[in-house]
């Protein structure tokens, strides 16, 4: 449905986007994730067409859209700060696309109600926006997005200026609405939890490159890159020191590794309590031990100083601060050049 084409975009001398290629199914939905200025936001823009690449393309259902303007390409795009007109109440608001696609007075009117029944807010058309909550506010943006029947709908940061407890609802609720509606979407976010929620696959950015797509599983479970391991907060990270065959020699101890590594990735989940002698257990002392419902988050001090973070299921015995114990990681990562071996 969308294909994006190794677009290059420099503002003066500096590269924002440096040959991005990314392709988008129809009815899926993508996540640009990434760090504050990773070019997220100016790919968006590009596939919108609020921004001009000075290389590449972007194509949409088998045409490029590159020098279409940006009223004719039926694109959707919801921003962060919501962009409502304070002046209009919320029918207006939700209508205001319409009118300038010139859709009869009838038509409009129906559906700017059948938007604002999807979003839940059927009998809010004469309200004012500014007496609205910012759940209602969002609400509104979204239903004025999808009035028009959008070929492809952009959300860029659409939840940044919630609080997090009504982000948390709203990004499930939001991938709902998106699903009903049969959409194609490409979402803008820095929050990973909201892009794990709301996305089909994800694409991680860092410094105008895409270093890693996949789904949400696959990349959490399999980061390709140290930068992709560190963003998703996985910083068990532990140096190589010498490498024989499939054994690499760390200040941990000795792992089996499947490939030639610099560095190993410990991931954090799937760990179970261990032997001390066994091999590849890890053992230290207990630095904090925090409760999050299923699971520990807990925080060991092994050898070298080396400070590690693990989750530990919370069917085993609570362990305190100071405890000595072992654990066995599930999954150990071989990282060459900060890239996955």
């Amino acid at each position: 449905m969308l294909e994006v084409r190794d677009v290059r975009v420099s503002f003066g001398d500096t590269p924002v986007l440096r040959g991005v290629s990314l392709e988008v199914a129809q009815g899926e939905i993508v996540c640009l994730l990434g760090p504050s200025g990773c070019g997220k936001t100016t790919l968006l823009r590009v596939i919108a067409g609020l921004e001009q690449p000075q290389s590449g393309d972007v194509w949409f259902d088998g045409q490029s859209v590159l020098n279409v303007p940006i009223h004719r390409r039926g694109f959707g795009l919801m921003f962060q700060d919501f962009a409502l007109f304070p002046h209009m109440n919320v029918a207006q608001n939700v209508a205001f696309g319409l009118k300038m696609l010139r859709v009869p007075p009838a038509e409009r009117d129906r559906r700017v109600r059948d938007a604002l029944e999807l979003v839940g807010l059927q009998g809010f058309e004469q309200r004012d926006v500014a007496r609205l909550s910012g759940g209602e506010r969002q609400r509104v943006a979204l239903a004025r997005s999808l009035a028009p029947n959008p070929r492809l709908l952009m959300l860029d940061e659409p939840l940044g200026s919630l609080d997090a407890a009504l982000r948390e609802r709203l990004v499930v609720e939001l991938r709902e609405i998106i699903r009903r509606v049969g959409l194609t979407a490409v979402y803008v976010t820095h929050d990973q939890h909201e892009a794990f929620a709301i996305a089909d696959r994800m694409a991680v950015m860092n410094a105008g490159v895409i270093e890693q797509i996949g789904t949400p599983q696959a990349v959490y479970t399999r980061p390709v890159s140290t930068f992709v391991a560190r963003f998703l907060g996985l910083n068990n990270i532990v140096p190589v020191l010498r490498q024989q065959d499939d054994t690499a020699q760390t200040a941990l101890g000795n792992f089996h590794v499947s490939a030639p590594a610099d560095a190993l990735l410990l991931h954090p989940d799937g760990i179970e309590l261990s032997d001390p002698n066994a091999p590849g257990a890890i053992a230290g002392s207990v630095e904090e031990c925090v409760y999050l419902g299923d699971s520990y988050r807990l925080q060991l001090r092994a050898a070298d100083g080396i400070s590690l973070m693990f989750k530990l299921p919370a069917v085993n015995h609570l362990p305190h601060v100071g405890d000595l114990l072992a654990v066995q990681p599930a999954r150990v990562l071989p990282l060459a050049n900060g890239r996955l071996g």
